[in-house]
Parts: structure tokens; sequence; C-alpha cells
């Protein structure tokens, strides 16, 4: 009888184990597939690149947080104040994804950095440009603004769980989960999050439209050691990616990012998966793999939008340019920029030696061989990626002028605010103006970068900072004046 009744116990206590481990698993674990999107450009826009699980924070946490923690955001309008597109109606900004990882969980995407818009007037609404430079974007601001919230004491179980119930009635045994289980992890991962890159306060700050891309990837994931390099620059739009494939006329291979660290598209798009938390395992797992695959072949011919500056305006139009200039332009862009700018040129889309071109030399001092060659050895737990394309070159790549309209501000680090200033000579270009405005510029070409209102929407940039540079790249600047307003007139146009 005794024995009878304890086996009844001990079968009901590792049916009970049991079924605590299955509710433990689905709670924190369980994967749900993303439902399918309209078309492509929302799914660069939204789509999860499988780093939920590492990155994702979930979804009640993340929509609370503006509320409870807007003292450490820029402005009023909360995750827009960082310079994220929203579209009407939508759940999530642009270059955030949401996808069920034991709940549901909010983490960035491809499109968090590649996001444009622009603004003809001010008085217009933004437009959306996918995949494209993200010029308002304030990448470094949306790290500090987590790791602040997750050390502030507001940061606990009874903040979080009341500010939840004023926009959801939360079920119990959900609360029990945030309670118990997804506020501590949070709190603990932003934290952490944070020490990571503590190492970027002793460094110049990013501002808007810019990023440290490669730092992160050598102290993180190839544990090379803060060695105190900057690597400040511009995130570059994704358009017409097949550009950057195969050869040039004068048989080199073509080259991505700015200093052409990179020979292969694939490496590049899966690599920015990888420094956003995409796990080999994901990697691997097929929705996630077609995916990746899928982003490839969108970046590969996507074409940027139309310039608005157009000889078939008004002349009285801002945006109106002279036919016969343009024409002229276009003479002058064959004889002086196609070399290096047009997809036929000899020197299209390899680096140019820093030297030659004078620019700010610390992004190519921040890339080492020894960090190319530990990319190409890279191991995830002993999954070999396969890498071979990273290299390390003293040079700035010749990038495409496709959607040139729409690049600003110009050269790697962003340091020269518009088209006109490219063709001063750098003692006679802004030393200070702010970034962050996406109102056009229709004189200069590029965006408005001074008065009052760039001066309260953006970010200061001071070309004196280290990094920040805006010397170099004379080409066009020794034109007559004549000449340089034809080629202005073209430039805007492309």
């Amino acid at each position: 009888m005794l024995k009878t009744k304890l086996a009844r116990w001990l079968t009901a206590a590792v049916l009970l184990i049991l079924l605590v481990t299955i509710s433990v698993w689905l709670i924190a674990f369980r994967t749900v597939a993303q439902e399918p999107f309209p078309d492509m450009a929302a799914e660069f826009n939204h789509g999860s690149i499988g780093n939920e699980d590492v990155q994702g924070i979930p979804y009640w946490i993340w929509r609370v947080l503006p509320t409870l923690f807007n003292d450490y955001l820029p402005g009023p309008t909360a995750y827009s104040s960082l310079g994220l597109f929203w579209e009407p109606g939508a759940e999530l900004p642009v270059g955030f994804s949401k996808k069920v990882v034991g709940t549901e969980r909010v983490s960035i995407n491809c499109a968090f950095c590649h996001q444009g818009s622009y603004r003809l007037h001010p008085d217009e609404q933004s437009r959306l440009v996918v995949a494209g430079p993200g010029n308002r974007i304030a990448v470094q601001g949306y790290l500090r603004f987590l790791a602040r919230a997750g050390n502030d004491p507001r940061f606990n179980a009874d903040t979080i769980l009341d500010a939840i119930t004023l926009i959801y009635e939360m079920p119990w045994w959900q609360r029990l989960t945030y309670r118990f289980l997804f506020i501590p992890a949070t709190k603990r991962a932003l934290q952490e999050q944070g020490r990571n890159f503590a190492w970027t306060d002793a460094n110049p700050d990013w501002g808007r439209g810019r990023i440290d891309p490669f730092n992160p990837i050598k102290y993180g994931i190839l544990e090379m050691g803060n060695d105190g390099t900057i690597g400040n620059s511009d995130m570059m739009p994704l358009w017409q990616q097949a550009l950057s494939e195969g050869e040039n006329s004068a048989g080199e291979p073509r080259s991505l990012h700015w200093d052409g660290l990179s020979t292969s598209l694939h490496e590049v798009v899966v690599t920015g998966a990888v420094g956003d938390g995409m796990s080999y395992r994901n990697y691997q797992r097929n929705a996630v793999n077609k995916r990746i695959a899928r982003i490839e072949t969108f970046v590969r011919e996507l074409t940027p939008p139309p310039s608005p500056y157009s000889p078939e305006r008004d002349p009285s139009d801002p945006f109106h340019v002279d036919p016969q200039q343009v024409a002229r332009g276009e003479a002058l862009h064959r004889e002086h920029c196609a070399l290096c700018h047009s997809p036929d040129g000899a020197r299209f889309r390899t680096p140019i030696p820093v030297d030659e071109v004078g620019t700010d030399r610390h992004r190519v001092e921040m890339w080492t061989a020894e960090a190319a060659r530990r990319y190409n050895n890279y191991r995830d737990k002993g999954k070999d990626w396969g890498f071979s394309g990273f290299r390390d070159i003293d040079g700035y790549v010749a990038v495409p002028h496709t959607g040139l309209w729409l690049r600003a501000p110009y050269l790697h680090n962003g340091s020269v605010p518009t088209l006109r200033d490219m063709l001063r000579a750098p003692e006679d270009r802004p030393e200070v103006f702010y970034r962050g405005y996406d109102v056009l510029d229709a004189e200069n070409g590029g965006f408005i970068a001074d008065g009052p209102v760039a001066q309260r929407v953006g970010d200061r940039y001071d070309t004196r900072i280290p990094g920040n540079g805006n010397g170099g790249h004379r080409y066009g600047t020794d034109l007559p004046a004549a000449d340089q307003s034809a080629l202005l007139a073209y430039l805007k146009t492309l």
C-alpha cells in the first residue's frame, strides 16, 4: 500500500516537473515564425534576421520604456525622437521586427541603420527611403537610452507592470512570467549591453546618421581588445549592390564598405546580421537562411527614388535645374569624376589610397590585417561561417553616385554637408554644421545643415574633432566657377 502511494507521488512529481519544464520552455524559448509580409520592402523594414533570442526585448517592456524613461530621450516623440521613421498605422518603427521567442520580442534588423527620409519643404511629411542612408538615425542614442534605462532604479517589476497595465490587460500568467523572468532578465541584459559599449564614451560621439560598425566587432566577436581607434563613419545606402560585385574595368575586385574591407556582398549581408546578434544556429535555420538570401537579392537591384531636381520643373521651382547646365555638367562629370564614380570607370568601387584622396585617416586605421584574418577564420561555437573576403586596405572606396542627392553629408565620415561644399577647397568648407534634419537644401544639394530648426533637431558636427576631419577630396575644387555651377546642377540630378 505504502509503495503504491509512494509510486503515485513520484509519478505525480515527475509529471509536475515535466509540466513545469514544458511550460518554462514554451514561455521562454518557443519560437513562432513571422507572418508573411506583403512585399520585400516591408520584409526588409520589419522582417526578423534571427537575433530575437539574443537581442530581443519583450514587446511590452519595449513599449513602455519611452514612457518611463523619456528623460533619457532627445525629444518628446518617444522612439521617433531618435530619428526612426514610423509609418502611419504601423506597430513598430522601420528597422524593428517582432517575433515570438517564448514571448513576443522586439529586435533591430538591417533597416535600423539602412533607412532614409527626406522632405522638399519643411511643412510636408517626411518620405521614407527604403534601405537608404540613415541620415536621421541616432544609433548610439538608442544604445545609450537602453543602457540608462536598464541601470535606472525605476526599472523594476512593479513600475514596469503598472505602466503596461495602462495600455494592455495582461493575463495573470503573463504577469507572473514578466515579473519573475522577463523583467529581471531584460534588466541584466541591458546593463551588460551598456558595459559592452562603455568604450564609446571615451571616443567622439557617433552622431545622427553615423556609426562605428567594426570596433564592436573587433572588441566583441573577434576578441581583440580596445585599441582606442575611431571608426565613426556614415551609414551607407544599400542601392544597386550588384554594382559592387565582380571586377571593375581594370580587372580589380570591387569592394564594399567605406574602406574596402570586404569583396563579398554575401559576406557583408551575413556579417551585418551577425553584428546585430544573429547566431550561427539561426542562420542555419531554413527560414532565416532564406530571408538573408532574399535581402541579398533585394539590395542587389534596389534603386533610390528619382531625384526631385529636374529641368522639367517650373523655372520658379527651387528644384528646377537648367537643362543646358545639366548637359554641360554631365560632360564635366565624365571628364573629372567618372574614372572613380561611374560603373565603367577603372577605379570604380576600388579603394583610393588615403594618401592620395587625403581624407580623414581614422576609419582606415581602425581596421587591421589582424582583424581581417580573425574574421575570415571566425567560428561561432566551433561552427565555421566560411568567410574569406575580408582584407585590410589603406584607402577609401570610390562609391557610385547612385542617389547622390540623398547621400548627404558627404565623404566617408559625413563631414561635408552639401554638394556645393564638396566643390570648395577643404579650408573653405563649413567647420561646424548640424546633422539629422531631413529637409533638402535645394540651392546647394544635400540637407539644410544650419539654422534654428536644424540646430534644434540635429546633432552638432565639429570637423575639428578626431575622426571628423573634412580635408581631402580636392577633385573639382579648382574648376572655374562656371564649370562648378554646371557640375553641381548635374550632380543634383543623380
